[in-house]
C-alpha cells in the first residue's frame, strides 16, 4: 500500500484483523519485509509495518532528515491512515522514532516496546580515538587508500551516500536520554544478549530513566534478536503484549 505524506511516497504493510494496532519501526538500511514473519504470529492485532524515508519500497526523501523529522512524517502517516491508539514498536533507529513519538504523543501510543534501540549516545574510548584521528588526517585523506580510510567510518554509513548520508549523520548524533523522563506510559526493552553495535548494558540506562520500563534479554542473539533467535523474541513480545 502507499500514502503520500509530505510529498515522499511512502510503502507500508497490514497484517492482522485483530482490534488492537500494533506499529512496527524497522532499523536503519532494512525495512517493512524482514518483519513480515513476526507480524503474521501477532494473531491479536492489525500490524501495520511502514518502509521508512529512504528504504523499502518508500521514496528517498527530497532532503536530509534529522530524527525528529522522521517521527514527524511518521506521526503524520498514522493520522492519513486513521490510527489513533497504538503500540510501537521500534528497532535501533526506529526505536528513536518511537521514543520520540512516546515522549511527545502520549494520547496516541499506549505502550512502547524499544529492540536493541538507539538514543542513547555514549562514545566508547575506541570510537573517541578514531573521532580525533579522523579530523587529525581529514586534511590529508586524499593520500590514504580507500581501505584506510574506511576504518574510520561505520558500515551503515559507507553504504550509503546523498541525502541518506547526512541524514545519518544527524541521526547517530543525536542523544535522546533527555526524553526519558516524559515517557508516562508502559515500555518495554528487548536486548540481544550479544548485540556488537549497541552493548546489553543499555538496558540499565533505560530502566533507570523511564519509569515503568520492564526488560527482556534475548539470549544469544545479536542486534536483530527477531532474525538471530525468533522463536525466543516471538516468545517475549507475545508475553509482553
Amino acid at each position: 500500500m502507499r500514502v503520500l505524506v509530505n510529498n515522499i511516497i511512502l510503502n507500508y504493510e497490514q497484517i492482522g484483523e485483530g482490534d488492537k494496532n500494533l506499529i512496527i519501526l524497522h532499523g536503519w538500511g532494512c525495512s517493512s519485509r524482514e518483519w513480515i514473519s513476526v507480524a503474521q504470529k501477532m494473531e491479536k492485532y492489525k500490524v501495520t509495518i511502514l518502509d521508512l524515508p529512504g528504504f523499502g519500497l518508500s521514496e528517498e526523501p527530497h532532503n536530509s532528515l534529522n530524527i525528529f523529522e522522521y517521527a514527524e512524517i511518521v506521526s503524520i502517516f498514522l493520522n492519513k491512515i486513521g490510527i489513533n491508539n497504538c503500540i510501537i514498536m521500534g528497532h535501533s533507529f526506529g526505536g528513536r522514532i518511537g521514543t520520540i513519538l512516546s515522549s511527545k504523543n502520549p494520547t496516541i501510543v499506549d505502550k512502547l516496546i524499544l529492540i536493541d534501540s538507539g538514543g542513547i549516545e555514549i562514545k566508547s574510548l575506541k570510537i573517541k580515538i578514531k573521532i580525533i584521528l579522523s579530523k587529525l588526517l581529514k586534511p590529508l585523506k586524499i593520500f590514504f587508500p580507500q581501505k584506510l580510510r574506511k576504518m574510520f567510518g561505520s558500515s551503515d554509513y559507507r553504504a550509503i551516500s546523498g541525502v541518506l548520508r547526512e541524514s545519518f549523520i544527524k541521526i547517530i548524533n543525536q542523544d535522546l536520554r533527555y526524553l526519558f523522563s516524559k515517557i508516562n506510559i508502559p515500555v518495554v526493552v528487548i536486548w540481544g544478549s550479544n548485540d556488537q553495535v549497541l552493548p546489553v548494558s543499555y538496558v540499565k540506562i533505560y530502566r533507570s530513566l523511564i519509569p515503568n520500563t520492564n526488560i527482556r534479554i534475548v539470549w544469544e542473539a545479536d542486534h536483530f534478536p527477531h532474525l538471530s533467535k525468533p522463536e525466543n523474541f516471538i516468545q517475549i513480545l507475545k508475553e509482553e503484549l
